[in-house]
């Protein structure tokens, strides 16, 4: 995974320094073990890495991931932590149109947020697939929409066709929208 972060890093240097800057250092392992302790499973090696390099970002500049936040380590447990009451509360027996693979919750406790827009959107690692899923694919979790779809098989792999799609221009920093987009979102 670090071999994959500095090719992220890089593309930041080059078309989104404040991006670059807005990179926490790397979590500890006193928060990662907070982490994991708050959310009470074992995150996979390569999502650890990651934290290990950057925890997350600021907040103090756009958002890094398609339009979302790259999440701490301690905002990673706020947003887990929010949609934990929503699933004693609101969501309580709601149920989502999945992609074959992912359970049909409309949140799950083991689907544990990775980014966020700041309005119940997120990308989250699933630990918690159905038999035909694999631990640790990305899913899509989007508040108001029913869909939970299968992005990735795992983080890295996530992750590693994220820097592709930055590499070859299908993702761009837009200032207007102050993130990094699809292009075809700025047409």
């Amino acid at each position: 995974m670090k071999k994959e972060f500095e090719k992220f890093k890089q593309w930041l240097s080059l078309n989104y320094s404040d991006g670059l800057l807005d990179l926490n250092p790397p979590a500890t392992d006193d928060e990662i073990e907070e982490l994991t302790k708050a959310l009470g499973v074992d995150l996979p090696d390569d999502f650890i890495s990651v934290l290990k390099i950057h925890n997350g970002q600021k907040g103090e500049s756009a958002w890094l991931f398609d339009s979302q936040e790259f999440l701490s380590t301690h905002r990673i447990i706020e947003e887990f932590n929010t949609w934990k009451s929503l699933l004693k509360t609101e969501l309580h027996n709601k149920v989502s149109t999945p992609d074959k693979g992912v359970k049909s919750d409309w949140w799950n406790i083991k689907w544990i947020p990775f980014t966020s827009d700041g309005c119940g959107d997120h990308y989250c690692i699933d630990l918690s697939p159905t038999s035909s899923g694999t631990k640790g694919q990305v899913i899509t979790l989007w508040f108001e929409l029913p869909e939970r779809e299968i992005v990735s098989q795992s983080f890295s792999l996530w992750f590693e066709e994220y820097v592709k799609q930055l590499y070859s221009g299908e993702l761009v920093y837009s200032k207007e929208y102050n993130s990094i987009v699809h292009k075809d979102e700025l047409e």
